[in-house]
């Protein structure tokens, strides 16, 4: 008897519930081995089940059972080798419900984010990736997802990035479930690397070493403080600045360095 099943094949295509659940278990993992690195085999192994049965997620019950029982482990890897190589997630859950209240993500791709709006997010989504510490994660979600304009438009369905509403707003996010809390973070690690492929003077690919060991780490710097040296510290341009789309300030930035690196070979 042939088994019939649909598996997605790219990040896009996973379900609001296998994006949180597949995010969740590559936490997981990641906590692990950094605890218990002498677990890596074991845990890898189970990480490979685990992703396999949530892209599985979708088809007959029976039709999952008779996969998982005959086909060999090993072939999971080869299904599920998207998600083991660059996160490329544009598309974010259509929106997440915390207190009966409903909250709105940006657009794919974040192509409807102010430079300012991006500028707090990055810096606080960096803080997560670095500590792990819940609060950054609350703080970034409670950034990104805000609750529908009043007058919604056709750029953006959201209130305005303010950004001294988002501590309130991030004790709110505090109850929503991890899982959903980490497909955001995922989704927006793949927008972020969108965002790099699309810019790479301003975002360059760390120089690979001739010994062939890792490249070293990049010092991070916020864009809030980008922002503030292309505005040579005048503070009345500041509003004004941060209201721009990021896309089209990173275009200016990206102009500005091509600019710049023409004068240095004349």
């Amino acid at each position: 008897m042939s088994i019939r099943l649909t598996i997605p094949t790219s990040w896009n295509q996973l379900t609001p519930v296998q994006l949180g659940n597949v995010a969740f278990q590559l936490h997981c993992y990641q906590q692990i081995i950094k605890d218990t690195p002498e677990t890596v085999n074991l845990t890898s192994a189970k990480l490979y089940l685990e992703v396999a049965k949530e892209l599985l997620r979708g088809n007959g019950w029976r039709a999952v059972q008779k996969a998982l029982k005959e086909i060999r482990p090993m072939a999971f890897i080869s299904w599920s080798k998207f998600i083991y190589q660059r996160v490329d997630r544009t598309k974010y859950i259509p929106f997440v419900k915390v207190g009966g209240v409903k909250y709105y993500p940006p657009a794919q791709r974040l192509r409807n984010i102010t430079i300012g709006e991006f500028a707090f997010v990055d810096a606080v989504w960096y803080q997560w990736r670095e500590t792990q510490k819940p609060i950054w994660l609350n703080v970034f979600c409670a950034a990104l997802y805000r609750e529908q304009a009043e007058e919604p438009n056709e750029l953006d369905n959201r209130r305005p990035f303010v950004k001294q509403s988002v501590d309130a707003r991030a004790d709110i996010f505090s109850k929503l479930s991890l899982k959903q809390k980490l497909a955001i973070d995922y989704t927006y690690e793949g927008c972020r690397n969108h965002i790099a492929d699309t810019y790479p003077l301003i975002f360059p690919k760390p120089v690979e070493r001739e010994d062939g060991t890792p490249p070293k780490k990049q010092k991070y710097t916020s864009f809030g403080k980008i922002v503030m040296e292309k505005l040579n510290g005048d503070p009345s341009k500041l509003e004004t600045t941060n209201n721009v789309l990021a896309n089209d300030f990173l275009n200016i930035m990206t102009l500005d360095i091509q600019r710049i690196n023409k004068n240095k070979f004349k």
